[in-house]
């Protein structure tokens, strides 16, 4: 689906002319394994769509994705640091092929370059990407502090996770110069875009699916949470509502919003391809008949 449309191309295309830029260095080496990997860039994907459907369009809103999807790169880097990850998307980590030090390096490299991209942009859209960046950090220390209610863990992933999806709609907005209402709208379907989408990457962790990572930590995550409490067929549906709650939650968002209504039902499509999708994966389960 995303590697149809012509943004995704558009991102890879400028990720590309970033890794071609390179020092030819031991750093310049580690920085082009990780943005070399695969992926989705719903991110960045967002960030487009939600300026197109606002008024504005894709060359003036690319930067402003491209950093987003930097940072998110980092936030991989970094995670699989502290939590040993073996094993990102599919290919061995950053950390297993160069250490620790170097991939640190790597990652703050990225953040650097994402401020560059960043720095061109109005205040509020600085403001908005910095604020995001704060926040997954936060929430990657209470991560490392195990979550042990279902209230730790919603706070957690709401800035671990839904800041960047949430950012990325908001600040597309933005930049296209939207009205305070089509922003606050934009910045509500990506919070529960986010949230649903790490309640299900958990979901199918917990049910064993494969997602082409691994890592020796185990975050305490819902599934398991509500398993501690009741039989894992039952905390697998309680996880199930929970997506769908904030799947639907997404797609009211936009469905409120003003604008192109080609872009927004891009924008609604990419609910279902990241929260629908998987859960019938989930459903699929034999632990779940």
């Amino acid at each position: 689906m995303f590697s149809g449309w012509d943004e995704y191309n558009l991102i890879n295309k400028q990720l590309a002319e970033l890794v071609r830029s390179l020092p030819d260095s031991p750093l310049g080496e580690i920085i082009s394994y990780v943005l070399s990997s695969s992926g989705k860039r719903v991110r960045p994907i967002i960030l487009i769509f939600s300026a197109q459907a606002m008024g504005g369009s894709a060359p003036s809103a690319v930067n402003a994705a491209l950093a987003i999807e930097l940072v998110h790169a980092a936030s991989l880097v970094h995670d699989d640091i502290l939590d040993q990850g073996l094993e990102r998307r599919g290919s061995e980590s950053a950390l297993q092929r160069f250490g620790p030090e170097a991939s640190l390096l790597a990652g703050d490299w990225l953040i650097s370059r994402s401020i560059e991209l960043i720095s061109h942009y109005s205040q509020p859209v600085i403001s908005t990407f910095a604020s995001a960046c704060m926040d997954m950090s936060e929430g990657e220390l209470m991560d490392l502090s195990s979550a042990s209610t279902p209230d730790d863990y919603y706070q957690c992933i709401s800035k671990k996770t839904a800041s960047l999806f949430s950012a990325s709609a908001k600040m597309g907005g933005l930049i296209a110069g939207a009205v305070e209402e089509d922003v606050s709208r934009l910045e509500s379907y990506g919070t529960h875009l986010g949230l649903g989408y790490q309640v299900l990457d958990d979901l199918e962790e917990f049910l064993g699916l494969d997602q082409g990572k691994s890592s020796k930590k185990i975050s305490v995550t819902l599934p398991i949470i509500y398993s501690n409490q009741y039989p894992d067929d039952v905390a697998a549906e309680m996880c199930i509502k929970v997506i769908d709650e904030h799947s639907s939650l997404a797609k009211k968002a936009i469905f409120l919003s003003t604008g192109r209504d080609d872009m927004l039902s891009r924008l609604e499509s990419i609910v279902d391809e990241m929260t629908q999708r998987g859960l019938e994966r989930c459903r699929s389960q034999k632990s779940l008949c």
